[in-house]
């Protein structure tokens, strides 16, 4: 019972450094405010300056599990759901999906990208942002001819990365 009520009291505390610090920090404002700025660089940030003030993902993972009964709770969720307890409290890979049907329903796409897409989405479900290095530096994206072929095939890149990250955090 004790485990329980010191992981529902870390739960409020991290409520409350949000709210009080989400004009403040910049990694915060980004995912609460600048969803088109989110970024690997924003993400990094951010789980610094949660690590920082005792707020350490894996803690946050096992007190949100207890609270919502959510195994394995993304970080953008368990920041965004700390900011405003309405928000949904989501693993990475149901984030993900979300995010790629968002961005598919959006527009047609070919097979081809359709393709691409479903090795850009392992990746986001992995590291929960993308940018366009990581076509050429993740095995899985360059193994297909990295951002060189993604560029040609999409007719460019910056477009599609910006909008998959958005999306990601939306």
């Amino acid at each position: 019972m004790k485990r329980t009520v010191d992981e529902l009291d870390n739960l409020e505390a991290f409520a409350r450094f949000v709210k009080e610090n989400a004009d403040k920090v910049d990694a915060l404002s980004i995912l609460l405010k600048r969803p088109r700025e989110w970024r690997p660089k924003a993400l990094e940030a951010l789980r610094r300056t949660l690590a920082q003030n005792q707020f350490e993902e894996g803690k946050l993972q096992e007190a949100h599990k207890v609270a919502s009964h959510k195994a394995l709770a993304d970080v953008i969720s368990m920041v965004k759901h700390a900011a405003a307890a309405q928000a949904p409290v989501l693993t990475a890979e149901e984030r993900v999906n979300r995010a790629m049907e968002r961005v598919m329903g959006r527009r047609e796409f070919t097979k081809e990208q359709m393709q691409w897409l479903s090795l850009v989405r392992e990746q986001l479900v992995k590291n929960l942002s993308i940018e366009e290095e990581d076509f050429d530096n993740t095995p899985l994206l360059q193994g297909r001819g990295g951002a060189a072929r993604a560029r040609k095939v999409f007719g460019g890149l910056g477009g599609l990365v910006a909008e998959l990250n958005e999306a990601v955090v939306g």
